[in-house]
């Protein structure tokens, strides 16, 4: 069963009655579970004045913030629209939200802090495991999530932490002198941490290669759709290459071509450091887009207050969370009319 299948699958299911709940507690607070046994290892290894469990603390907290880390960079780089958005079948048990779904911030989080329980206590280990997985489950049927996302969520998350593990050692003497204990640490880290540090670099390896063929994907699309429209006698400026759509459908993550073109009012214009200009576009119901003038394709920015139509590529800004033109490809005052020819790549 793919990917998507299996997400209507899973969502449902548990649409209506007692699985309904379930998978709201699952998919929102499970993730309690593993911060809390990790706080209370925690605690019971201050009391004990044990250095080891404490090291072991700090890295799975570590490695939840690496994946954290790596969660804001892969949304500044790619996209996913929600299954909720995305997919007819699909309705959302819970809060939506606007942001990407890869990957799964709540699996990678629960997994770096699993696999420090996991180090530091087999028995609460297994627990945090199973936690774990039901979290991920709830995701995908609450239509926040595919499984892809959450499978990923997993590796990195684990993998933030297995990273981390080399240097446990020198944690556990640097927390050992803190406590006045007189339990030292091994100078090299075990046989175990390095195999487990080694296959989590490669994870993390291979995650970045995609996403750098990902990337570079974008790239190559709007070259080639820019020399298919020379070639084909069109100019990538003409308006009706690009679909008419509302401002709010694009500020809320419906759209799914490459390109379109919006009407609205101008409300701010800024030339950022880089060089980019950055112009709002907003409909009257106050959502809105940025078009983002780029040195590559300079064109006149428009002025605050102009009504415009602008057209250009969407693309979804994951640091800052909003939906974009970029590059903007072009701009005229007042409303295009003119129908679309349905693009090149739409």
């Amino acid at each position: 069963m793919g990917d998507q299948a299996l997400t209507e699958t899973l969502n449902r299911a548990v649409q209506h009655g007692p699985p309904r709940l379930l998978a709201v507690v699952a998919a929102t607070w499970l993730l309690a579970v593993p911060v809390l046994l990790l706080a209370a290892l925690a605690v019971s290894a201050l009391r004990r004045r044990g250095p080891h469990t404490l090291a072991l603390t700090v890295l799975g907290l570590g490695g939840a913030v690496v994946a954290l880390g790596l969660r804001q960079l892969v949304d500044h780089l790619y996209f996913r629209p929600r299954p909720y958005w995305a997919l007819g079948a699909v309705r959302a048990i819970g809060d939506r939200r606007g942001d990407s779904a890869f990957f799964s911030r709540h699996a990678a989080i629960a997994a770096a802090l699993t696999l420090a329980i996991l180090l530091i206590n087999q028995r609460w280990g297994l627990l945090a495991t199973a936690t774990t997985l039901l979290l991920g489950l709830g995701r995908v049927a609450a239509g926040a999530e595919y499984p892809s996302d959450v499978l990923v969520g997993l590796a990195v998350g684990a993998a933030g932490t297995g990273a981390l593990l080399p240097t446990r050692p020198a944690i556990q003497r640097t927390i050992g002198r803190w406590l006045h204990t007189e339990n030292a640490a091994p100078a090299r880290p075990h046989r175990r941490e390095l195999r487990l540090g080694l296959v989590a670099l490669l994870l993390l390896a291979v995650l970045g290669g995609w996403l750098v063929a990902r990337v570079q994907d974008h790239g190559l699309r709007v070259a080639l759709n820019r020399a298919d429209g020379r070639l084909g006698g069109h100019l990538l400026t003409d308006a009706r290459l690009y679909r008419p759509t509302s401002i709010q459908t694009l500020a809320n993550g419906h759209w799914r071509p490459t390109r379109a073109r919006a009407s609205g009012q101008v409300t701010y214009v800024n030339r950022e450091p880089d060089g980019d200009v950055h112009v709002v576009l907003k409909a009257p119901d106050g959502s809105f887009i940025v078009l983002e003038i780029i040195p590559e394709l300079p064109i006149a920015a428009p002025h605050d207050d102009d009504r415009i139509t602008a057209w250009g590529i969407v693309r979804h800004d994951g640091l800052h969370n909003w939906w974009e033109l970029h590059p903007l490809i072009g701009w005229a005052r007042g409303h295009v009319n003119a129908p679309s020819t349905g693009g090149l790549d739409d």
